[in-house]
């Protein structure tokens, strides 16, 4: 069968969903230019609890491979509005997702994510700029991916899966059996350390480097696995959801991480839900109030009241795997009174709505009112009547006012994240939590906050007051939200 996504011919499944390759030992150079990307922001994290050596190649595999797909999508994205691809039938993709491990194509499934999540995850790489030694987009250029991809073979791959047709807008894809060989290079790790060394911009430091080092100990001692991966990674089966959009079929990272999920939840997905037909928000304020009134006044998050304010990878979610009607039966908002005053600012493909001039009442005695760039808490004060019998003894109330912005190079980044289609306003949680690694504060603040928390708290053996400085001043989010932190910390001292 020739499929005009993957320019091959691949052949029909057998009655049993079976498919046989063998996979080329070497992958292919990665062509184009990737969007700037911040990804794997900061210095490298702890060491993990060490698993066995057979896991660890499993996972780096995995990391790999995903890595590749994500950044072919994002290249993908850059060349067109909308990246072409897309499968006409469930049974189409699951056929090319083993035609891309086959053949040692994995970049091809770039087109196979979903548009709207892949979009999503990107939007804030659209105004990414690398700012002083630091440029982290070369932790994943082309050219990395190529160093990563190039250590791992995977060969003798069997699969066997199962497509069910949940409605006309979602299928599950399970694959029932995954078997195959994989070889890992501890040469990898040279190559992640070459590459972190170039986007940080600077040596690493000595957790950095004994993390490495520990990392390819590991990968030397046993670097070939051969035999039943699913059970490798302690699953029976392994379920993608796969989701239409604009008539054509793709993968949904999102869902099928929320699929892996819902098995420990007592709520059951609900994949009849209508999570197309929606009306959405007349403006970027509306759509963030709308969304907490929902719940305030005792929507569940699969209900259409709430989710209908939500963007559509978001809303997928919480419509499926919300629980429909799980809502509270009472007015959970009854004891919270809340006077909107939000504000947004406009930025690329949308706008970033901030507190503004809202004021929050709980319980008639706790208050938090926004005046833009400051926050003040309004509590009682009974120090007044400590150790009083009288339980009806008057209060005064006190005052805390913090100026959470301050340090901040750019505070209107600071905010929810909103986007607008053909039905409206709607809350976008992937692209809130993108826009974050565009937060920065001046070098100034950050260095405030670090020798401020250092004196106030002191530090443990594991970050000492300079591994913290080189990671707030490398990492420019980590900064901000570190000054953050200590702007709220200095006020309460």
């Amino acid at each position: 069968m020739s499929n005009p996504h993957y320019g091959g011919q691949f052949g029909q499944p057998g009655n049993t969903g079976q498919f046989q390759g063998q996979v080329p030992q070497s992958s292919q150079q990665f062509q184009g230019q990737m969007p700037q990307q911040a990804g794997f922001n900061g210095q490298m994290p702890q060491a993990p609890r060490k698993k066995n050596n057979k896991a660890t190649a499993l996972i780096a595999v995995i990391v790999a491979a995903v890595l590749v797909i994500i950044g072919g999508g994002a290249f993908a994205l850059t060349r067109s509005l909308s990246a072409s691809g897309g499968f006409a039938s469930p049974n189409a993709l699951a056929n090319s997702i083993n035609s891309a491990f086959n053949s040692n194509k994995l970049t091809s499934l770039a087109t196979a994510l979903s548009p709207s999540e892949l979009k999503a995850a990107t939007t804030w790489q659209k105004d990414y700029k690398a700012n002083g030694k630091a440029d982290w987009s070369k932790l994943v250029s082309p050219e990395a991916l190529a160093d990563y991809i190039g250590q791992i073979d995977l060969s003798k791959s069997t699969i066997e899966y199962t497509v069910d047709e949940k409605s006309e807008n979602l299928s599950l894809i399970t694959i029932t059996k995954w078997e195959g060989e994989v070889t890992i290079k501890p040469e990898l790790v040279d190559k992640i350390r070459q590459n972190y060394e170039k986007a940080k911009g600077e040596k690493l430091t000595a957790n950095e480097s004994s993390m490495l080092d520990d990392m390819k100990s590991s990968l030397s001692k046993e670097s070939t696995f051969s035999g039943n991966i699913l059970g490798q990674l302690d699953l029976d089966t392994l379920t993608i959801v796969s989701v239409k959009e604009d008539g054509k079929w793709y993968i949904s990272p999102a869902m099928t991480m929320a699929e892996q999920m819902y098995p420990t939840s007592s709520i059951r997905p609900n994949y009849d839900a209508d999570f197309t037909d929606v009306k959405g928000a007349s403006s970027a304020e509306e759509a963030v109030s709308g969304l907490v009134d929902a719940l305030r006044n005792g929507a569940g998050m699969g209900d259409k009241d709430f989710y209908r304010y939500l963007d559509l990878p978001e809303r997928r979610i919480a419509a499926v795997y919300g629980g429909a009607g799980s809502g509270s039966d009472t007015n959970i908002g009854a004891g919270i009174q809340v006077h909107w005053g939000l504000t947004s600012t406009t930025v690329t493909d949308g706008a970033i709505v901030g507190f503004g001039t809202t004021s929050i009442t709980f319980d008639g005695d706790y208050k938090v009112d926004f005046n833009n760039d400051t926050v003040t808490f309004g509590f009682p004060d009974f120090s007044s009547s400590y150790g009083s019998s009288n339980k009806n003894t008057s209060s005064q109330s006190q005052n805390l006012t913090v100026r959470f912005t301050e340090g901040l190079v750019n505070p209107e980044r600071l905010g929810v994240f909103t986007v607008k289609d053909k039905t409206g306003w709607h809350v976008s949680f992937i692209r809130t939590a993108g826009n974050l690694n565009l937060l920065e504060a001046t070098d100034d603040a950050v260095n405030q906050a670090v020798d401020g928390m250092s004196s106030s708290f002191g530090y443990g053996s594991d970050v000492s007051p300079d591994e913290m400085r080189d990671m707030a001043t490398t990492n420019k989010p980590v900064g901000a939200m570190l000054v953050i932190a200590w702007n709220f910390m200095k006020s309460f001292n």
